[in-house]
């Protein structure tokens, strides 16, 4: 990691300008595209409706706003897990559960109570209600951004430490909160909106497929933000992982979705329900399906990607650093020599 000293009142402002104005421009790529995903025909509805009867800019900048505040800092706690000297490690789960807890409140006090209980189940527990609908979030939140830090984990642990071991660091803590997520979600809450759509009533294969998907998605992301911030090198090597992982993930998401939401005889598949324009356009053939996907994944992505970008574009202020100081795993990173190298000339 860079020491703060590193950087002198010149650098400081130099590399602030030149994080600021790249997070000013994501935020506002981001509220474009959430924009044109709430009035272009053929979304799908239930992603339409988050928006209201009658989106605006406004409301599409809130939204890319909220999404960065979701995304942005799981990214940055799973790309210090692996940078970070090991006896600090143990801050990640706290970051993780911190970071939850303040989503949580932004997200209920700015979303209609209908909203909070379409997504966490009414509350049946002899708690205060409040308290069971934190747990209740915090159970679905933390596959969300346990797996975007895995996203930017897995990147850092294999292109730039050199130390691939570092990221079972993130295997452990994943595997703790797989357990907490679906004791709370699957076993505890029963929640009718998460075990509809995932096969077996929400099994556990299906659940840990579920956060491979994310997993999958995340590390996509992390790929393609870390590209735009140029931190380390390999364009075509991350096109074609991007490519790739089209197939795996929806892969991954359509074995572990159930096939049949309604049951008895209808063939309407969760991917189906999900990925309908409307509720009147279910039974979509499997090229269509795929096609839908297909846009879908590339939404996701570029959401994640732009909270991801922010984390990696901060890691490349680096460079304005008057001495560099590479500390721990990354001392004997190639690129890391390079910059040095050149600061001498």
């Amino acid at each position: 990691m860079i020491r703060q000293q590193d950087f002198g009142e010149a650098e400081s402002r130099q590399a602030a300008l030149f994080l600021g104005v790249r997070v000013l421009a994501i935020l506002l790529v981001a509220a474009a595209l959430l924009y044109l995903v709430a009035v272009v025909p053929g979304v799908p509805y239930h992603v339409r409706e988050l928006f209201g009867p009658a989106p605006t800019p406004v409301t599409a900048l809130l939204f890319a706003l909220m999404v960065l505040l979701a995304l942005g800092p799981p990214a940055l706690l799973g790309l210090q897990l692996i940078r970070a000297p090991r006896p600090w490690a143990w801050l990640f789960p706290i970051g993780i559960l911190a970071h939850a807890l303040l989503i949580f409140l932004i997200f209920r006090f700015a979303t209609p109570i209908e909203s909070v209980h379409d997504l966490v189940g009414l509350p049946v527990w002899s708690l205060p209600a409040e308290v069971e609908r934190l747990i209740r979030f915090t159970g679905v939140f933390v596959v969300l951004s346990v797996s975007v830090a895995g996203g930017t984990a897995m990147l850092y642990a294999i292109t730039r430490s050199f130390e691939p071991l570092r990221f079972l660091l993130w295997v452990g803590y994943a595997a703790l909160f797989f357990v907490l997520s679906y004791w709370i979600v699957i076993l505890l809450a029963a929640t009718d909106n998460v075990m509809i759509l995932l096969r077996g009533d929400g099994s556990p294969l299906a659940w840990l497929l579920l956060w491979l998907w994310l997993l999958l998605v995340a590390f996509g992301a992390s790929l393609l933000g870390e590209r735009l911030s140029g931190v380390f090198t390999g364009t075509a090597a991350a096109v074609f992982a991007l490519v790739l992982l089209l197939p795996v993930s929806y892969g991954a998401l359509f074995v572990a979705a159930e096939p049949q939401v309604l049951g008895g005889d209808t063939s309407l598949s969760a991917l189906e329900f999900l990925l309908s324009a409307t509720r009147y356009e279910y039974g979509l053939g499997n090229a269509e399906l795929f096609g839908r996907y297909a846009l879908a994944y590339v939404a996701v992505v570029l959401l994640l990607t732009f909270a991801q970008y922010p984390v990696w574009a901060a890691y490349s202020t680096r460079r304005f650093a008057r001495n560099p100081a590479q500390r721990g795993l990354a001392e004997a990173s190639p690129d890391a020599a390079g910059e040095a190298s050149a600061q001498e000339r």
